[in-house]
């Protein structure tokens, strides 16, 4: 057997098609939480400074979905949590992204 080691045949090693699969869930799952976020209106995953209808002081942590899903794509309200707190969109009185 021939073994070809020129520095421009290391390139052309197979890569891991699990890695490929996961970098693609990856992208697909960003761009998904982007038109989420466009449409309602927010900042998800991040740290946020906010005022729920009914509460009478600010709550401040990670902003996050409160389901493994994403909203079907008609929803006109969604299901958010903060900390323990599980409230709707259209709950929030005021948002504000905090620095990380």
């Amino acid at each position: 057997m021939d073994f070809n080691f020129s520095a421009d045949d290391l390139l052309e090693f197979p890569r891991d098609l699990g890695e490929e699969g996961w970098f693609q869930f990856l992208s697909e799952q960003k761009e998904a939480f982007l038109r989420v976020e466009e449409k309602f209106g927010l900042v998800l995953n991040a740290r946020v400074r906010l005022r729920l209808r009914g509460y009478d002081r600010d709550l401040e942590g990670k902003l996050v979905l409160d389901s493994l899903l994403l909203p079907h794509p008609q929803a006109e309200t969604i299901r958010l949590r903060l900390g323990r707190a599980t409230f709707e969109n259209t709950d929030i009185e005021y948002c504000e992204r905090l620095e990380d």
